[in-house]
């Protein structure tokens, strides 16, 4: 089956079709386990990823909460740095991702996916969405938040991946459709109707080869 990358702008409900996904295929959903396998990998001190992943986006996503307090608890875990230059951080990511890709059987949630893996031949780029009301009412809904809080969390984020995609990937615009085989506004489709989209197109993305 092909691989599968999700780019997905924040109250898209990509996480909750990523997993319906994974359920449905068995597949693995990379994001956490992504950012070990880049720490193990790289050899690289966590704070330093994140100190990596906040000059390039200057908003660290790469790692959450849960994960650097994990790897906090456990400070022989892996070699230490002092830092990681853009090189080397761009080298793993890659590196990592192809190795999911060639073992197949994976949802890539974010990090640049469909970047990275753009010339995979069996490789399907998502890119799901919608419009901004709807996604400030899941937000206000699943956090408790005022809508402004919520219009603040969705404008921070969406600015946060694109700085990343524009900073690591020469300029490229992560919201242009040419990146993408499938785009999804999932304001008006639900997330399971959306998810057997993705599997579908999935399939004849695999047979097409």
């Amino acid at each position: 089956m092909a691989v599968i990358t999700i780019s997905r702008e924040l109250g898209s409900e990509g996480d909750k079709i990523a997993d319906i996904l994974c359920d449905k295929l068995g597949y693995c959903r990379v994001d956490k386990a992504v950012l070990a396998q880049i720490a193990e990998e790289a050899g690289v001190d966590i704070k330093a990823i994140l100190a990596q992943e906040q000059a390039v986006a200057n908003r660290p996503r790469l790692i959450s909460d849960q994960m650097t307090s994990l790897y906090g608890r456990q400070p022989t875990a892996f070699r230490k740095k002092a830092a990681v230059d853009d090189q080397t951080y761009e080298r793993v990511v890659r590196e990592t991702m192809e190795r999911f890709a060639k073992e197949g059987n994976a949802v890539i949630v974010g990090r640049g996916g469909q970047m990275v893996l753009r010339d995979w031949p069996t490789a399907l780029h998502v890119q799901l969405y919608a419009p901004v009301e709807v996604r400030v009412e899941r937000l206000m809904v699943r956090h408790g938040i005022s809508e402004l809080e919520a219009k603040r969390r969705i404008a921070a984020s969406d600015e946060q991946k694109r700085m990343s995609i524009r900073n690591i990937h020469k300029n490229a615009n992560w919201k242009d459709l040419k990146h993408y085989h499938l785009a999804i506004n999932t304001g008006a489709i639900a997330a399971e109707v959306t998810a057997d989209i993705i599997l579908q197109a999935a399939r004849h993305r695999e047979h097409a080869q």
